[in-house]
């Protein structure tokens, strides 16, 4: 690998690379190529920098060439490296154009620059080539290039200090003064070396000379047509980048003609695809076509939008013959509208009927018997009426024309106007096989269509927001269900809710299709736990929306899930402290609107509910019977849930007894107690809560000794017919319910009904077949310790004679 050495003079290299950036510059960059420095800086581009850093990479030496002979092979191979780079990009896609040449000349330049930096670090330092402008001039007057020069009898310090100053090698670093060789004269140049530079300079000029004329008598005058757009001034700049509604824009479009013959050109405006215009343009030969066409959107549309201008020989065809186009940004902004006339709806005609609730304002028409309308009581908004276009055919229209059923009414205005049309439309397909791209909904203002959706599934109501300009004079506004060629299927089409908006009033969330979003939110209150122990607790909610997305939620509480009351509106809140009193049961729902005016509907169960419980309430503690014979039932029940609860039973100079309890809401708890001994305790109900408070309640239990009994009551004592009521109050605590009969003929059925405060409810159908007189009711029951108890009351049945 040779030796690099440092590279000593660069600012030449550095120069013409400079040099080449103005070019750059001042050739293709906006204002500066309107300068007068355009020119001598394209001629120094074409005729000197790029040969220039060749020959530095060719030549890197000192004593190589002399100063006139850089300079001329410099100017030489520039024009020879200019044809070459010209005559490559004129067959790539960039075409030979002034950007392409002269960024191509500064990759060149750029190039041999850095090769021309590497070949000299190849030599020594002293026979690195440096540029010096007088000693150019003396070699432009020098005779021989080749003189002899005396040996200088002593170096200057200066020049010693900068030769040390310039060079980094050892010799330098080791403190020694280096003292380079000085030829005892300029080696003189070999005649074969001039020859070849001389050889090699004629051969580029004639290979250029070459390719010129090769290229001049090889060219054939081309046939076309040129197609193009200026801006503002005739330029090809400023074009118009964007659109707004009902605001014309203009750009103008020029058509030459080179193709030798008189042609009758077919020019389309399309936006997006669609033909907008049509325009026949004959242009005879050599002569040029220059218009301004306008182009004003109507609709209302997201992104950019695809103005193209397509140009035709003689007939339209699928693909055009010329073709230029711009990209227009659609900015759907209404502020530029704020004329009176945009505002103000009441300057426009009412629609007649547009909630159908009527049979007058519609015309009906259709061009096919199986296509029918009529309105329709039930079927409309919030079981309004409608207008109902239904299509009855089941089948192929492939051989037919275009079908159609629509509703149309005449609308008249004084000036010109744009205004929005506002109307809601349902459909009943719910097939998605067959019949979805030949069927459509349409909507159209004077013959021309500003709204349709095609056939596909239910999609329910569709509320439409369409900007529409309308022209001084009558118009004529249509509403209707549309088949082209192809399967369709039977399908109902309803119209209603049609209105004028302003558009200042028209919806912020309009889709590209021109529907307003109908889905409503839905949100919900977070779950609450059953039980909060603050009166003030925060509540939070959250909401869901697919299109424009949740405006505000409004919160409603309760304290019985039934009568609400509004505790927050219109808030874009997620949460918020609510205060409320304490053993109270507070319920909440939410509300949620979304930005395009779609309210969810009212909860009708809430969402969540929690009861607030701050300290300790009253246990109530109850205990039956009391007086008891041998056992006794506890039961304990408090507001809130407990996590436990037992019982202790103290007699006096003994150790309390647990007795446990045992709940299945964790509100009522219950446990039976046997008195085994004793005829007085102190009974303690202790409870701990859900937030493991402890609370306690207290009672007395007494023992009666006599013989364990019931109580029966009978209600009434004498009775004719009908239900005889029975209340069995047993002085203990059973094992279960106790069995009653009543005697008679016939049988007397009896009927338990319920428990409550220790005594047994029970019903005794009496008929009139039972015989009279007086009768027993009988009661058995065992108690806790299986002892069996009977009892017995009587009554008297005495029929009317």
């Amino acid at each position: 690998m040779p030796l690099l050495k440092k590279c000593v003079f660069v600012e030449d290299l550095l120069a013409v690379t400079f040099l080449s950036c103005l070019g750059v510059l001042f050739v293709i960059v906006p204002p500066f190529n309107e300068t007068f420095l355009r020119v001598p800086l394209a001629l120094s581009l074409f005729f000197f920098v790029p040969g220039y850093a060749f020959i530095a990479a060719l030549f890197p030496g000192k004593y190589e060439i002399s100063g006139i002979e850089r300079f001329t092979l410099s100017v030489g191979f520039s024009i020879v490296l200019t044809v070459f780079s010209g005559f490559l990009i004129s067959l790539l896609p960039w075409g030979y154009r002034p950007a392409p040449i002269v960024i191509s000349v500064l990759g060149i330049t750029t190039f041999f620059s850095i090769l021309a930096i590497l070949t000299r670090k190849l030599r020594d330092e002293s026979e690195q080539f440096t540029f010096s402008l007088k000693e150019f001039i003396e070699s432009i007057r020098s005779d021989d290039i080749a003189e002899d020069f005396e040996e200088p009898e002593e170096i200057p310090a200066s020049v010693e200090k900068r030769r040390f100053h310039r060079s980094r090698s050892k010799v330098k670093a080791q403190g020694l003064k280096f003292q380079p060789e000085i030829p005892d004269k300029k080696p003189s140049r070999s005649p074969e070396i001039e020859r070849a530079l001389i050889i090699a300079l004629i051969g580029s000029i004639i290979i250029s000379t070459g390719m010129l004329a090769y290229a001049k008598m090889t060219y054939e005058e081309e046939k076309f047509t040129m197609l193009y757009l200026l801006g503002p001034g005739g330029k090809a700049e400023g074009y118009p980048n964007e659109s707004f509604i009902d605001i014309p824009l203009s750009v103008t479009v020029g058509i030459e003609n080179h193709e030798f013959q008189d042609i009758d050109y077919i020019l389309q405006m399309r936006v997006d695809g669609e033909v907008i215009d049509e325009s026949n343009v004959s242009v005879k030969n050599g002569e040029a076509w220059r218009d301004n066409l306008t182009y004003t959107r109507h609709k209302l549309k997201t992104g950019s939008s695809k103005l193209e201008f397509a140009l035709f020989k003689d007939n339209a065809t699928f693909t055009p013959y010329r073709s230029v186009h711009l990209y227009i940004n659609n900015n759907n902004t209404l502020t530029h509208l704020d004329d009176q006339k945009y505002a103000d709806i009441s300057l426009l005609s009412d629609i007649q009927n547009g909630e159908m609730e009527s049979t007058t304002g519609w015309t009906f028409a259709s061009n096919s018997r199986e296509i029918t309308g009529s309105y329709a009581n039930g079927l409309g908004l919030n079981s309004s009426s409608a207008y109902r276009v239904s299509n009855s055919y089941n089948g192929s229209l492939l051989d037919l024309p275009d079908q159609f059923g629509e509703i149309s009414q005449r609308i008249e205005c004084e000036n010109d106007t744009m205004a929005v049309i506002s109307a809601f439309v349902k459909d009943d397909f719910n097939l998605t096989s067959q019949g979805a791209d030949s069927q459509f909904k349409y909507v159209a203002i004077n013959g021309e269509t500003i709204w349709s959706d095609s056939i596909s599934e239910s999609e329910g109501w569709q509320h439409l927001e369409v900007p529409i300009s309308l022209k001084a004079g009558m118009n004529n506004l249509t509403f209707g269900l549309k088949q082209i060629p192809g399967e369709v299927q039977p399908v109902e089409v309803l119209w209603d809710g049609i209105s004028f908006k302003s558009l200042a009033d028209i919806s912020s969330y309009v889709s590209e299709n021109g529907t307003v979003e109908t889905v409503p939110p839905t949100s919900s209150v977070l779950e609450l736990p059953a039980f909060t122990n603050t009166t003030n607790f925060t509540v939070y909610w959250n909401g869901t929306d697919e299109g424009s997305g949740i405006a505000y939620y409004s919160i409603d509480s309760s304290t019985d899930g039934v009568h609400w009351e509004p505790w927050i509106s219109k808030t874009t809140d997620n949460s918020s402290s609510f205060s409320g009193k304490d053993n109270q049961t507070y319920y909440f729902r939410s509300k949620a609107v979304d930005k395009a005016g779609n309210q969810e509907a009212n909860h009708s169960e809430p969402d969540t509910q929690t009861q607030v419980y701050t300290g300790a309430p009253k246990v109530i503690l109850d205990i039956t019977p009391n007086p008891c014979k041998i056992a006794t039932t506890f039961n304990v029940t408090y507001p809130v849930p407990l996590q436990s609860a037992i019982c202790l039973v103290t007699r006096e100079g003994f150790e309390s007894e647990s007795c446990e309890l045992a709940s299945s809401d964790n509100i009522t708890w219950t446990g039976n107690y046997i008195v085994r001994a004793g005829d007085h305790f102190y009974v303690e109900a202790a409870c701990t809560d859900i937030f493991g408070n402890t609370v306690s309640a207290f009672d007395e239990l007494f023992v009666d000794r006599s013989i364990s009994n019931f109580t029966i009551e009978l209600t009434p004592k004498t009775i004719d017919k009908g239900d005889l009521e029975i209340n069995v109050t047993p002085s203990t605590t059973l094992k279960s319910r106790p069995s009653v009969s009543v005697s008679g003929s016939p049988a007397v059925n009896v009927t338990y009904l319920t428990y409550s405060d220790g005594s047994y409810y029970y019903k005794a159908r009496i008929k009139s077949e039972l015989n009279e007189g007086e009768h027993k009711v009988s009661v058995n029951g065992y108690d806790l310790e299986s002892e069996k108890m009977t009892g017995n009351a009587t009554f008297v049945v005495d029929h009317p004679g």
